[in-house]
Parts: structure tokens; sequence; C-alpha cells
């Protein structure tokens, strides 16, 4: 294949030959991970997108193997966060050559993690409907079924977000390990991913006349200046439904359960590979403002 014919001459430029690994099913790539990091390796790549790096990051949590992203999916929202350079072939060197950094990320007790973020709602209603053709087509393919979603006449869910002891009505609310959404768009501008803590944004009006502004002013930060909006940073944060409607929620991109769901922080970390040119932007980052409303 000629991509990866193109990633291993950029590491050969760079004095490294790569071993790759190819998953196979579902979960390989955390078993091809953890193996990984038990033979001593310093450093894993996964090629692919923010799906196939939560796979990997769940064998390497904990171990002295960095994970290297190398942006191949339809978004790379990973990719964003960090600076990491487009095309994959860029990355190789920018990586080869960065620093290691421990980042925290975000565990819920069903026992999956997320590296960016977990959220219910609109973006979940999306998701279910969205079929592989269009999610292949990359962001625009999401935004079309996003427009096809929010011009039908049906409701959205509704919850319950239980956050610093306070019970929150929410139509839509995003926990996050790491700034980025759906591509460069900082849905949670405070939050860090090497600190223990997530901010959770949360939008506590319900329905479409209220969605689709919140996330059309997501690409200006204007989303977080609304008045149904409560933001925090917070260690632990809990969703739960009300009445008998089932409501889903999404972890890094990809469809997970049903509600109820509590996050924390894993008390493990994870290593990350950072290009050099991203050091200084993540190190300077401001930290999240304090509770809204």
């Amino acid at each position: 294949m000629r991509t990866f014919g193109d990633l291993d001459a950029a590491a050969l430029r760079c004095g490294v030959e790569l071993d790759w690994r190819h998953t196979k099913h579902s979960g390989h790539g955390e078993e091809l991970a953890r193996q990984a990091a038990e033979e001593g390796k310093p450093l894993v790549f996964a090629y692919g997108g923010d799906g196939t790096y939560n796979e990997v990051a769940r064998g390497l949590l904990g171990s002295d193997t960095a994970l290297g992203i190398l942006p191949g999916g339809t978004t790379s929202v990973l990719a964003y966060e960090f600076g990491i350079p487009r095309p994959a072939t860029l990355a190789v060197e920018a990586l080869i050559i960065g620093r290691d950094r421990s980042m925290r990320v975000g565990r819920t007790d069903r026992g999956e993690i997320f590296l960016i973020m977990l959220s219910s709602g609109p973006d979940v209603v999306v998701l279910e409907s969205l079929g592989a053709g269009l999610k292949k087509v990359g962001r625009s393919g999401v935004a079309l079924q996003a427009f096809r979603e929010f011009a039908r006449f049906r409701s959205m869910p509704s919850f319950e977000v239980i956050a610093r002891g306070r019970t929150l009505p929410a139509g839509w609310a995003i926990i996050g390990t790491s700034r980025c959404y759906a591509g460069p768009y900082h849905a949670t501008p405070g939050a860090n991913p090497f600190a223990p803590t997530f901010e959770v944004v949360v939008q506590r009006s319900v329905g479409r006349r209220h969605a689709v502004p919140f996330a059309l002013g997501m690409p200006f930060g204007r989303h977080v200046r609304r008045r149904d909006v409560w933001r925090a940073t917070v260690d632990e944060v809990e969703f739960r439904t009300v009445g008998d409607r089932p409501v889903r929620y999404q972890l890094d991109g990809d469809l997970a359960g049903e509600l109820p769901v509590k996050a924390t922080i894993d008390p493990e970390s994870l290593l990350i590979r950072l290009p050099g040119a991203a050091l200084d932007p993540v190190l300077t980052r401001a930290t999240a403002p304090a509770p809204a409303g």
C-alpha cells in the first residue's frame, strides 16, 4: 500500500525503521499495543482515526511506551489537539524527533476510556443515523447528516448532569479531557489533557432551536458564552436519564452505551509523543475558568 511505503520512507529519513503490525479485528489494536509495551518499545504509532487511537491507548496506558498519532481517519481530532502535522508522512518525521509527555485520560464506570471527550445530546443523534459512506467523507459528511437531523421534526434527548454537587437539566453536554471536538473546534476550551481534571460544558436548554446556535457558535467560542450554558472544571461527572426515553453517549467520536454513565480521571497516565512545534502552545495554555451560573 502506497501510504505505508511513504511512511516507511519518511521514518528512514530519520534513521528509523518501522515495524508494521496490522489490526485484524476490533480490540486487536489494544492487544498489539500491549505486546509492544511488554517488549519495551519506546514508541507505538497509531495510524487511523480517533477510534484507533483510543484502542491503542488502552494497551499503552500506564506503560513507559509512548503513543504517536498519525492522522489517517475521518477527522483525527487528537491530531488537531496536539498540533500534529498532516499528512501522516509529515507527522512521522515530526514525532520521531519529538518529546513525550504524560497525559491524563477519562474512564467511565463501565471501564471505557476516552482521550478527547464524552458527550451526549444532538451529536449522538447525528452519529446514530450517520451511514458508513458519509462517515468516510469526513467532517463534511458529518455536517451534512447534522443538517438533515436538525431539519427533522423530532424531539431531541434530554437528561441530567451531576457535577460539583449540582444536578443540571441538559439538552447537550460535553466532558472534555482535551479542547478539540469535530476537528479544530474548541468545545471545551478550558480542558487540559495534562491535568487530572475535565472541563464540562452543559447546555441546559433542550431542542433543535437551542442546539443549532450552540453548534454554530462552537468554531468561534461563542457557545460557552450563551446564557443557557454552564461550564466548570471537575474530576467527576455523571449523566443520568430523565423519564423512560433511553439516551446514548459517545466516546471520542464513536457511539457507546446508554445513560447513566459516570466519568472520572483514570489513575494511570498515558505517554503521548508531541512534535516539537506543539510543545509551547500546550505548555502555555490558559487554565479553565471558574464555573459559571
